[in-house]
């Protein structure tokens, strides 16, 4: 079963939505701008791109809002959790050749962490990999100037899922794979250990960014996904898919059992009506680990040991650093 399926079963389960047509889209769907061969030329990719735009808003409130994610004595905002990763990772590289290896790409966390990166690497080479190719151009005006060197600025039009550690090039002391944007929350478990096992190496850390779960964290959880940003990324999904917005999304938390393990979902649903038809549209979906299922799946499904983790002030927000076990 996909995280999709997982999902409406669920759903049809929990009131007001037995009853209700539901239509899901996979990630591919929202986020590809990759030619399929049996689709011919690329389409009309201005959904793909404002998507993309809607996301960097998000990391640029993130970083630049005082205050958000802290506790109530204003500790541990996520703009002071994000330096204190960039640190770890600075003392990381310090004196060695980085690959900093980007899945699902933005701008704005990515430059924080690379420019203190690189001021204690001996080099550093950056890879991203995205199926949204409308990021591109983006990425290299942020990262070309942190790493202006020949060859240091890659970027590989391709699902992740399908590219291999050999395609990496791992020629460096240390590579770094990073997975932000809580886009881990998008996959099944064991998706997420092949992807990582497909990918590492030698000298492999994981740096991931988790929206978690945990008793009392359910209002600040479901009020990030009523940001504006995230609002109107539900409406920009329907608009791509050919359905006509009816209102603003719903978003619910839903406990699920994965793998006989009791995990916490998000889901969004948009209002929609397409041919005469209502209903809603799951425009997105994201598991939210408790901290401890956030380490343990990354022993039992990755093949990895955690080495530090960084939590926001309020506990929502957590960022961990892994090291895959060769």
């Amino acid at each position: 079963m996909s995280l999709n399926d997982f999902v409406v079963d669920a759903l049809v389960r929990t009131p007001p939505y037995q009853h209700a047509r539901l239509w899901t889209v996979e990630n591919h769907e929202k986020y590809s701008t990759l030619v399929q061969p049996e689709s011919g030329l690329a389409g009309d990719h201005r959904f793909n791109h404002e998507i993309f735009l809607l996301m960097r808003a998000l990391n640029e409130q993130g970083v630049g809002q005082n205050g958000l994610c802290a506790d109530a004595q204003g500790q541990g905002a996520l703009t002071t959790v994000i330096g204190n990763v960039a640190e770890r990772l600075a003392a990381l590289s310090s004196g060695r050749r980085v690959h900093y290896v980007e899945l699902g790409p933005e701008p704005i966390k990515s430059a924080c962490l690379l420019k203190r990166m690189a001021e204690t690497s001996s080099a550093i080479r950056y890879t991203a990999i995205d199926i949204n190719q409308t990021s591109e151009a983006a990425m290299s005006d942020a990262v070309r100037p942190i790493v202006p060197g020949e060859g240091s600025f890659n970027y590989i039009a391709a699902d992740y899922r399908t590219v291999t550690h050999d395609d990496l090039h791992h020629d460096q002391e240390l590579t770094l794979i990073t997975l932000l944007g809580f886009q881990e929350g998008n996959e099944l478990p064991v998706s997420t250990g092949r992807l990582i096992r497909n990918l590492a190496g030698n000298a492999t850390y994981i740096l991931s960014e988790m929206q978690v779960y945990e008793v009392g964290l359910e209002n600040t959880i479901l009020g990030f996904y009523a940001n504006p940003c995230m609002l109107q990324f539900s409406r920009m999904v329907a608009l791509q898919q050919g359905f006509t917005p009816v209102g603003e999304h719903a978003a619910i938390l839903l406990p699920l059992r994965i793998l006989d393990e009791p995990i916490h979902v998000v889901v969004t649903l948009q209002p929609v009506q397409r041919l005469g038809q209502r209903g809603y549209l799951l425009t997105n979906i994201c598991l939210k680990y408790t901290p401890e299922q956030f380490r343990r799946i990354r022993a039992q499904h990755c093949n990895c040991s955690v080495v530090d983790e960084f939590a926001s002030g309020d506990g929502s927000v957590r960022y961990q650093i892994a090291k895959y076990l060769q």
